[in-house]
């Protein structure tokens, strides 16, 4: 119940005053108060309270607000898109909501958010994290248009928004490329060899198949065929919160039997008796064909993570610029490209589930060739 209170004013005369709370404001989030002072009378301050409770009642004191929150949409849009993407992904793009999006975007109104705002966000993020600010922008305008579908808005202004292109300084990695050459990985690998079994086998197989990183990690026993010398990829490790989980290949057609060469059969075998001899010293019977290949210490799945570091390691030790995990595998590619190998033969060993990818692995090589085009053909004419 609202108390009208009496006071005296500068004049030292009696005066009537009331705050009234009329609930939460849908802008801000915030209590509401409406309050009024000076009367003359108690009964008029009444008469005032008592429009005042009937206009807010009847929703007729504050104007309507027809959007609602960002952050609310944005978590209701979350929810759908859970169910069209692998958990991996799904976790990925929750990092980015709430390290980015949320802290930026969260409390603003839907028709409130300004061209001017979505750029301000779009030139933040490219500073921030240029590798991935397209992805960042890309949630907020999708939420935005679920918003328009939800004729919530009308209008989607990070449309509008002009996208960065200044240049990035380039990284040692991009200057000669995310790969090795055949001189190069030969050191690498030799390197590693020289540095433990593991870490061996582990980037001798991931050189010599082309697999990805994840589907190496995700690799037990029974998915090696030593007689056949084939591996067999049907699955993936992925990080999330919290752990790292297996799920399905990254395409349909990335379910597939790679070829092994005799030297890998061979460093697998002896990583295999010596993965027995070290889990056995812990007490852990690692002869079930469901062991994890290349375990961590507590015997589960490693990470990708782990091994980005290795690679940084043994690059350094070699005297050698460091690639990503995923530059093994454009390793393995650009190298079966040059050695003549037929384009579908390398689209269905690196599992890629469209030819252009193949393609552009072909053109890279190419352009690397051009130069002793002419020469080469001469030569063939000669004979």
């Amino acid at each position: 119940m609202v108390k009208i209170q009496k006071y005296l004013d500068k004049d030292e005369n009696t005066r009537y005053k009331f705050r009234y709370y009329a609930g939460i404001d849908e802008l801000t989030g915030k209590q509401r108060y409406i309050r009024r002072q000076g009367f003359t009378s108690e009964e008029d301050a009444k008469n005032e309270l008592l429009k005042i409770e009937y206009l807010v009642n009847t929703n007729q004191y504050f104007k309507d607000v027809k959007s609602g929150k960002f952050g609310d949409v944005l978590d209701e849009w979350l929810e759908l898109h859970k169910e069209t993407v692998k958990p991996s992904t799904f976790s990925i793009m929750q990092g980015r909501v709430n390290n980015h999006i949320k802290p930026y975007f969260n409390d603003m109104y839907l028709d409130k958010i300004t061209l001017r705002q979505c750029q301000d966000f779009t030139n933040q993020m490219f500073k921030k994290t240029p590798a991935s600010y397209k992805d960042i922008t890309n949630i907020v305008k999708n939420v935005l248009d679920y918003a328009i579908r939800l004729d919530m808005i009308k209008t989607n202004p990070m449309l509008y928004v002009i996208k960065p292109r200044k240049r990035l300084a380039i990284s040692e990695t991009e200057k000669h490329g995310n790969f090795y050459n055949k001189d190069e990985l030969n050191n690498f690998l030799a390197t590693a060899k020289d540095t433990n079994l593991k870490k061996y086998a582990l980037f001798r197989l991931l050189a010599f198949t082309g697999m990805r990183v994840g589907e190496c990690l995700a690799l037990q026993w029974k998915d090696i065929d030593f007689n056949k010398k084939m591996v067999s990829i049907s699955k993936t490790i992925a990080s999330i919160k919290g752990g790292v989980i297996v799920q399905p290949p990254k395409t349909v057609s990335s379910n597939r039997k790679i070829s092994l060469d005799d030297m890998t059969i061979q460093v697998l075998k002896k990583w295999q008796l010596e993965q027995r001899k070290q889990l056995f010293k812990v007490g852990i019977n690692a002869m079930d064909n469901k062991q994890i290949i290349f375990s961590n210490y507590e015997n589960k799945y490693s990470r990708d993570s782990t091994v980005n570091l290795w690679i940084k390691q043994i690059a350094k030790k070699a005297g050698l610029y460091q690639i990503s995990t995923h530059g093994l595998r454009h390793t393995h590619a650009t190298l079966l490209v040059a050695s003549g190998m037929d384009i579908k033969q390398v689209q269905a060993r690196l599992g890629h589930s469209k030819i252009d990818t193949t393609l552009n692995i072909y053109t890279h090589v190419l352009k690397e060739k051009n130069d002793n085009t002419g020469n080469d053909f001469a030569r063939y004419m000669s004979n």
